[in-house]
């Protein structure tokens, strides 16, 4: 069984790839296959352009057996919808997949294109953020009432294979790409938060820029 881990990762960084080997180990699946977005609708333009996030993802995730990069909606350009690369993942493997998302995504699943076929598609795991709580069962309320909800602790996954959303209670990280975006800017080191890998990609991006302008 595969998970897809979708999102901007704008930068990629190491609460993304800590958080990936935990559900890596606790599902015990056989691979997690990271889905950077081009353009996310509920986000709008990103810092990164598409090219960088990706090769710097590519650069993070090969130091880790049973990771991947699929590059699919970065190709296809354009506004990525997780139901459409849902749609062409089913097309080429025939299985329903795990989805990784975070807890504050899915506070707005329901303003997602066709959220209801997600859940046919996929079953979400749905990862709790430090210091955000959320009713998920209202969430689901709002797009499908007769989804299954099941939740399960870091180290202690034993789950039913028919519920439909896992809550994963992982590890509180407190790792975000907008502090990350915000140091590059204020030329501060992003040391230790990302892959060093990664980072020489963003680095090469960000000398370039200096001598164009």
């Amino acid at each position: 069984m595969r998970a897809l881990f979708g999102g901007s990762f704008n930068p990629v960084h190491n609460g993304h790839l800590i958080l990936a080997r935990d559900i890596l180990e606790d599902f015990s699946l056989s691979e997690v296959i990271f889905v950077p977005a081009m353009v996310q609708p509920l986000k709008g333009k990103l810092l990164i352009p598409p090219e960088v996030r990706l090769k710097a993802l590519k650069a993070a995730v090969s130091l880790q057996e049973g990771f991947r990069v699929w590059s699919y909606e970065v190709e296809k350009g354009g506004i990525s919808y997780t139901y459409d690369t849902l749609r062409e993942y089913h097309r080429i493997y025939r299985e329903r997949p795990y989805f990784i998302m975070g807890a504050d995504s899915f506070a707005t699943f329901h303003l997602w294109r066709n959220p209801k076929g997600i859940l046919r598609l996929s079953r979400l795991i749905v990862v709790s953020r430090p210091n955000f709580n959320l009713n998920f069962r209202k969430v689901l309320l709002r797009v499908d009432p007769g989804a299954k909800v099941l939740e399960v602790e870091r180290g202690g996954v034993d789950f039913k294979p028919s519920a439909d959303v896992i809550i994963y209670r992982g590890r509180l990280l407190e790792i975000s790409s907008t502090e990350i975006r915000k140091r590059l800017r204020e030329g501060k080191s992003v040391s230790y938060f990302l892959p060093e890998s990664s980072l020489e990609v963003i680095r090469r991006w960000q000398d370039a820029l200096q001598k164009d302008v």
